[in-house]
């Protein structure tokens, strides 16, 4: 193999790198002279045909720390873990319907649509609340890509960090103490993540959204790559295809597709149960039509089929990933604690950290491996006994009855270790296993991983920044300068979005933690979308309190359990409890019980106040039953063109019921999106049969 040059990385892997950046330049100088005007850099100029749509929803949406998350939760729980990614697959199909009604809003940004629909003030609002949806999603998405490039490196970063010993500032917040500032040192995967940063701030800065779309289609392949790569050479680590299913009592409850309450219990989580997943789905379902992207990846192309087409296949191409990552995790499993697992480093010194292979030696034999060990480099001795530290703490972890029998102190010690371990897991695969193959196949995976990172991170800048240019600096400050001037005050405000986003990041524990954050943030107000969309009574009241109450209720039911639970009015098991005390409400009632509060509430208050004015419904109305025509031109967001095309039916006349009568497009498209899903959850548990 190459002599490791730098970090980890041979020069091979750094030669890959160094094309993957000249690529990226050579298509970011070609963006920026695309970009002309506000609809060039927010929306791309809509010029974008299928294949790119279809991409640019495939990286727009698929970040790498959806791949970590998918296979930190198959370490955490086996084949359950595959429902933090699938949890939007029972969403998928209504992506078909809905992707043309928001492309016929004709809006720039999903602050117009509110701005359309109701009023200036709910526009935002969302602008508000958008803004900081970006900012859950950039800082989740670098988070988990940060953990990984240091898992790349053979955690070479954490001694990079240890050697720089930099403190920075920490916000802290506790019910005793409030918000505080502390220091602590950065981490090893920080310096990663402000690596990342400053590539994707130049980037989208410059290129904007039809960068953001070029980068899509080269982080697309990269990924599908990738994705299905490293799964035969892990599974030939466990004896090859076949072999998982009966190595499956390794891990309790590991190829279990919902997993059982009892053994989730034993271990301290909560089960993957069909509540779960049914609320996992339809909190995502009502939050993802209103992530800023969402609007760009059923806006950015030529018509509405593009945009249906891109936005439905292109979540399509990531299920089919999300089952690739899926069953790497799980042979990861087999692999990094059956017998033969690499932590052990069997083909190294033996030491006492080596346990029942160290007792078996006599003393003549202790003393000589103890001397060959002393003998290797430093690095390498704290990596090797390390590892097999981790090796017996991870067997104790994962068996129930050695775990139940531990102190307190010690359960919450392997938990967190646990976490951390699979947070790291893929890159730790990938850095194990892609050396064996070719070189340079390290640097190609970086390569994937940071097309990922800009695809998704610059997409949620570049919107994010659209959302406070065009509703609060045109809107509240500046009305009439030129297009130069806001496309300038939109990169300015894109950096100081990301530059919140580091601070959020900091505080994340884990990849399953910032992806539970980034689902459940858009949910509450992606209920006035869904219901502006289809009934008229929803107003601009039912939009505030809806989105008031949700939030007021999400932080209650979060951060108090104890208050809540202490009402008396909700049963025992909605809760957790630890030495007879209240830790917290259940992730599943948490959002059955938020999303209750929105709906209840607005649907209350929109019977008891009136209607947005007539003209207004009937002209936002106009807009979404006006299919999109080719080539056609609007003066400003949510208008139609000169020669609009006619009206479409309503499903229900004369009523406030405004859903469109669906086509055989519509009908048609939407049927083979649910085959699809059919096909893939058999798929998924045809394979953890036979595999």
């Amino acid at each position: 193999m190459t002599q490791t040059a730098w970090l980890g990385l041979t020069v091979i892997d750094w030669l890959v790198l160094a094309v993957y950046f000249i690529v990226i330049l050579a298509v970011g100088i070609w963006s920026i002279r695309k970009v002309h005007d506000m609809s060039d850099f927010f929306m791309g100029g809509r010029r974008f045909g299928k294949v790119f749509m279809m991409f640019f929803a495939f990286g727009a949406g698929t970040s790498s720390e959806q791949a970590i998350s998918v296979v930190a939760g198959s370490w955490r729980v086996g084949l359950a873990g595959i429902w933090w990614q699938f949890l939007w697959l029972w969403a998928t199909p209504f992506y078909w319907i809905v992707a043309p009604i928001l492309r016929r809003t004709r809006a720039l940004t999903t602050a117009d649509f509110f701005e359309s629909r109701y009023n200036t003030g709910t526009a935002t609002l969302y602008t508000v609340y958008g803004i900081i949806m970006s900012i859950v999603f950039i800082a989740g998405g670098l988070y988990g890509s940060g953990k990984m490039v240091n898992a790349l490196t053979g955690g070479r970063l954490d001694l990079v960090a240890i050697e720089a010993n930099v403190e920075v500032p920490m916000l802290n917040w506790d019910r005793e103490q409030g918000l505080h500032v502390s220091q602590r040192p950065v981490l090893g995967y920080e310096y990663a993540i402000l690596a990342m940063t400053v590539l994707f701030v130049a980037y989208g800065m410059a290129g904007g959204l039809g960068a953001a779309i070029i980068t899509d289609f080269i982080q697309g392949v990269l990924t599908i790559t990738f994705s299905f790569l490293l799964l035969p050479f892990v599974f030939s680590k466990i004896g090859g295809f076949g072999a998982l299913h009966d190595q499956a009592g390794i891990k309790t409850g590991m190829l279990d597709f919902v997993a059982k309450p009892d053994v989730a219990a034993l271990l301290g989580k909560e089960p993957i149960t069909a509540f779960y997943v049914a609320m996992l789905s339809i909190t995502a379902l009502a939050g993802i039509v209103v992530q800023p992207h969402i609007m760009g990846v059923c806006g950015a192309g030529k018509t509405e089929m593009e945009g249906r087409f891109g936005f439905t296949v292109g979540n399509f191409l990531k299920r089919f990933c999300t089952v690739a990552w899926t069953f790497t995790g799980l042979a990861c499993i087999v692999w990094y604690l059956g017998a033969s697992s690499p932590l052990q480093h069997t083909d190294r010194p033996l030491t006492v950290e080596s346990g029942a292979a160290w007792e078996e030696l006599d003393e003549t034999a202790r003393t000589e491996a103890q001397a060959r060990f002393d003998a290797l480099p430093e690095a390498e001795r704290i990596k090797i006994t390390s590892d097999r530290e981790a090796y017996v703490r991870l067997q104790n972890y994962n068996n129930p009855e050695v775990y139940q029998e531990l102190p307190a102190d010690e359960r919450a010690a392997l938990l967190a270790e646990d976490k951390a371990f699979a947070d790291d897991l893929f890159g730790r695969a990938a850095f194990d296993i892609l050396p064996t193959i070719a070189p340079g196949l390290i640097g190609l995976l970086l390569a994937s991983l940071l097309a990922a990172v800009m695809s998704t991170s610059d997409a949620q800048m570049v919107i994010s920044s659209g959302l406070f240019t065009e509703n609060i600096y045109r809107r509240f400050f500046v009305r009439n300068a030129t297009q130069s001037h806001y496309l300038w005050v939109g990169r300015f405000a894109g950096l100081g979005i990301v530059m919140l986003a580091l601070l959020l990041q900091s505080t994340f524990t884990d990849v399953i933690d910032a992806l539970k954050v980034i689902i459940k943030t858009p949910a509450v107000i992606g209920i006035s979308l869904w219901f502006g969309i289809s009934w008229r009574r929803w107003n601009s009241w039912a939009v505030w309190v809806s989105t008031i109450c949700g939030v007021a209720a999400w932080i209650l039911v979060a951060n108090y359990p104890a208050t809540v639970h202490s009402w008396g009015v909700l049963p025992e098991n909605w809760f957790g409890f630890e030495d007879g005390k209240v830790i917290k409400m259940m992730d599943a009632w948490q959002m059955l019980s938020f999303m209750s509060a929105g709906v209840l509430s607005g649907l209350i208050v929109s019977f008891v106040t009136p209607m947005q004015p007539k003209e207004k419904l009937d002209h936002f109305y106009s807009l979404m039953h006006t299919p999109i025509t080719p080539g056609e031109e609007i003066e400003k967001p949510c208008t139609l063109p000169a020669n609009p095309a006619p009206q479409g039916p309503r499903l229900i006349p004369n009523s406030t019921i405004e859903i469109p009568r669906p086509t055989f497009v519509d009908i048609g498209g939407f049927a083979l999106a649910w085959v699809a899903v059919a096909f893939i959850i058999w798929m998924t548990s045809y394979l953890a049969g036979v595999l």
